[in-house]
């Protein structure tokens, strides 16, 4: 994985494994994403997509992360 996008991956799963969808041991991390049963970690998967969608901009490259 890319280490540009590798602390964000982290720290989704470290949130995602204190939700009740995982804990429960029932779903996947993936479904559990999917279905959008986790709304405490919704802004950092919205950061997660944006990473990895920024890998495919080559504009975004270039330039680099956007640092707010």
């Amino acid at each position: 994985m890319p280490s540009s996008c590798q602390e964000v991956a982290l720290n989704l799963g470290e949130c995602m494994a204190k939700t009740s969808c995982m804990k429960s041991n029932t779903k996947t991390l993936k479904q559990c994403l999917r279905d959008g049963e986790a709304d405490e970690c919704d802004v950092l998967r919205r950061a997660y997509f944006e990473c990895k969608r920024g890998q495919l901009d080559m504009r975004k490259r270039i330039r680099g992360p956007r640092v707010y």
